[in-house]
């Protein structure tokens, strides 16, 4: 017989999901009939998947040498191969820009991907995450952001350092609780020095590497996003964007309907590639805190390339 004292790492969450984690060599089927015959326990008794987990519970694992054995050795689990040997390259370092028990805000460099999975071994936010050993970590729970930014996209990513965090995090995320403001370089100045692109947005599966992931289209989901234009050069712009829904590649799609595509996305109609990927930058994050539910506004400042590409 195993046992594991569960720690706040591991609170709040499903017994059952708990278990998924842990036992991740162990098929799905093999746990819930483990579960049921009463091998997998909570403070010594016969316990359902579905009981949410506080610190202090002790996990009784009943099971063969070869499961404990994986449970010995369990780290947090990532996707893809692990990760945490190759340094990232210096100028695709994160920036700190807040950080608290709970969340860390980073500035992300354009080049540099959120998620594993973008044929850049290395070149991911989480792998940098492992690497610094930050926040709380267990076999179940390792710190990971809570929002994506496409990986030409530079600016303000959030992250949560605990379960409680990003949960709070997430959660925030998807009651639309948190305001996101952007910049970004367009080809062309728009005649409106203010404006609402309300126009719903469908992802394409049949999309090629160099096409528009997302086109405006009725059988889309609703989406919207707030302009205002802040500089204006002879060919280009720098506008304000606000956001209203969270839609895949939402401004992206939104400005080359426009007919102002992002300086640099070639993806999305921009006629030139540009060297700090496309000019698209997350400028400021709001969200309530996790924990106190206090406010927390964060700034970041777009990379020099911004005003050089506005003439």
């Amino acid at each position: 017989m195993h046992e594991i004292t569960l720690t706040e790492a591991e609170a709040g969450q499903r017994f059952d999901r708990y278990l998924r984690k842990l036992l991740h060599t162990m098929p799905l089927a093999a746990i819930f009939k483990r579960l049921r015959s009463g091998d997998l326990r909570i403070d010594g008794k016969k316990a359902d998947g579905s009981v949410r987990l506080t610190a202090g519970m002790k996990v009784q694992l009943r099971l063969p040498e070869a499961d404990l054995a994986v449970v010995a050795t369990a780290a947090p689990r990532r996707g893809g191969a692990a990760h945490t040997t190759m340094r990232i390259p210096s100028e695709l370092k994160p920036r700190l820009v807040h950080k608290d028990d709970d969340v860390l805000v980073i500035s992300k460099p354009p080049g540099l991907a959120v998620q594993p999975g973008t044929g850049r071994e290395n070149e991911h936010l989480v792998a940098w995450l492992d690497q610094q050993r930050l926040g709380t970590r267990s076999a179940t729970f390792a710190p990971s952001p809570a929002h994506r930014l496409d990986r030409g996209t530079s600016g303000l990513v959030a992250i949560g350092l605990t379960p409680e965090g990003l949960r709070g995090l997430t959660a925030a995320f998807r009651d639309d609780l948190v305001q996101k403001i952007y910049l970004a370089v367009v080809h062309g100045v728009p005649a409106e020095a203010k404006g609402t692109i309300d126009a719903p947005l469908l992802v394409r599966t049949d999309a090629g590497k160099k096409e528009p992931k997302v086109v405006v289209d009725a059988a889309g989901k609703a989406a919207r996003t707030d302009y205002e234009v802040l500089q204006r050069g002879r060919k280009t712009a720098l506008l304000r964007l606000v956001l209203h829904t969270g839609r895949t590649h939402q401004i992206r799609a939104h400005l080359a309907h426009l007919g102002h595509p992002i300086v640099g996305d070639e993806r999305y109609g921009s006629k030139a590639s540009h060297d700090d990927g496309f000019l698209l930058h997350a400028a400021e994050l709001t969200f309530p805190h996790p924990r106190s539910g206090e406010p927390v506004h964060c700034i970041d400042e777009p990379p020099e390339s911004f005003a050089a590409a506005v003439r």
